[in-house]
């Protein structure tokens, strides 16, 4: 019997589609309408800080980000799927498309102009594709969550990928000078250590449980998956076949922000119930 569809799949189909169509359907636009949903860092327009995340330099970059888009949606839901987390999945997901280009566009309007000291125009998809790959970290910390066991490894289990996030960004820049060696070196050394100290527990759960072991083995494929898409999100520089280079901060603010939102709104860590005896002996 085939399985129903539920509303909040539904939804979370009907996002992936609407952003797609709406990102083709504005590149089919004249180039002076595209051009004005652009974000500039001279004109504070909140308006057009949301509308350029739609807005594309080129097809190459267009259909790059839509593949992306696509793709990661799909293996940051494959975790989430038949759990009670679906539907924060979908809050999470419309607030990466409507609060973090906001966020993005702000910050990177603020760089433009204190730090570089020049006007920058800014457009893409990719905060957003960056945003939904950071999800991917609370987002596997839940589908293991049984085999977890408790609250302190699933911590571990987070912050573990976490500081491997941080070495993947740093690693193509190792090149760069000492500093990033060093940032390189070191969060990959406590990445591992406390990857390595959590896995003997998953490990000898799946022994336990026979069909842990597809858990793990499912998790290790999202996991490569993972720092794949890091490591191509993530080069020195990524220049497009007509000269535009991409802008590697929305990518920084994208990550950080899924990985930071993620255990928030998919509620990694839910408040424990206390009895009304207990807040009266507390009293």
């Amino acid at each position: 019997m085939k399985k129903r569809v539920t509303p909040t799949e539904t939804m979370i189909i009907a996002y992936f589609a609407l952003v797609s169509t709406l990102c083709f359907s504005i590149f089919l636009l004249p180039v002076n309408i595209q051009e004005s949903l652009k974000a500039r860092s001279d004109q504070w327009n909140l308006l057009t800080f949301f509308t350029s995340t739609f807005v594309h330099a080129n097809l190459e970059h267009l259909l790059g980000n839509i593949v992306a888009f696509l793709l990661l949606g799909f293996f940051v839901y494959k975790p989430i799927h038949n759990s009670d987390r679906e539907k924060r999945l979908f809050v999470s997901l419309l607030l990466a498309i409507f609060l973090l280009p906001l966020i993005y566009n702000i910050s990177f309007a603020l760089l433009a102009i204190f730090v570089i000291g020049q006007p920058l125009v800014s457009c893409g998809l990719s905060t957003v594709i960056a945003g939904i790959l950071g999800l991917m970290v609370p987002s596997l910390s839940i589908f293991l969550r049984e085999l977890l066991q408790n609250e302190r490894n699933t911590l571990y289990f987070l912050t573990s990928l976490m500081f491997l996030t941080g070495s993947a960004i740093a690693f193509p820049y190792i090149n760069s000078g000492t500093y990033n060696l060093t940032v390189f070196v070191a969060t990959l050394a406590i990445g591992l250590i406390l990857l390595l100290h959590i896995g003997r527990k998953l490990l000898s759960s799946a022994k336990q449980n026979p069909s842990a072991k597809k858990k793990l083995t499912a998790t290790a494929i999202l996991l490569f998956v993972y720092f794949i898409f890091h490591f191509s999100l993530f080069p020195s520089n990524i220049i497009m076949v007509q000269g535009n280079i991409v802008n590697i901060f929305a990518h920084y603010v994208g990550v950080f922000y899924g990985i930071i939102s993620g255990i928030y709104t998919l509620n990694l860590f839910p408040k424990k119930k206390t009895s009304v005896n207990n807040q009266l002996l507390e009293k």
